[in-house]
């Protein structure tokens, strides 16, 4: 599977996503859309992203991941899921820039890594999808911030 660059904006809505369709084997597009209130084509970047953080495969089934996160602790989604997000090679890089330099903005780096790992895209894109991760990495830093 090759991975596409993460177009979900919302980190809540990846993880609603992926327990709709764990809890839904089968499911069509069109009933995740109607699940989270939105297009067709925003199932597409929320399940994109899901796919590329290893929880679900090409065809919605899950990843050996996404049962072991399922059947080792239920309670525990959102962290197994933010774990796998800070372990990721490129998302990672940006959560640890972010932790070690809370004072400095982490868009240019996040931006930078992007057109590394994904080269061939647009500036526009490489900012919108740099943003996203940014806004990932701060959910994360701001949940584990409150624990």
């Amino acid at each position: 599977m090759n991975k596409i660059l993460i177009q979900a904006n919302n980190l809540d809505t990846v993880i609603d996503v992926f327990k709709y369709i764990y809890m839904h084997p089968c499911c069509k597009r069109q009933e995740v859309a109607d699940y989270c209130g939105f297009s067709l084509r925003q199932v597409a970047y929320y399940t994109n992203a899901c796919k590329y953080l290893d929880l679900l495969h090409d065809d919605w089934t899950p990843t050996e991941l996404a049962i072991d996160i399922f059947e080792n602790n239920m309670a525990e989604v959102k962290e197994r899921i933010y774990k796998r997000i800070i372990e990721d090679d490129m998302i990672g890089q940006v959560y640890r820039y972010m932790t070690d330099n809370p004072d400095d903005s982490p868009y240019e780096m996040a931006k930078s890594l992007t057109m590394r790992y994904f080269p061939g895209l647009s500036d526009a894109v490489y900012c919108r999808r740099s943003s996203n991760i940014v806004k990932w990495c701060k959910k994360i830093i701001q949940y584990n911030n409150l624990k």
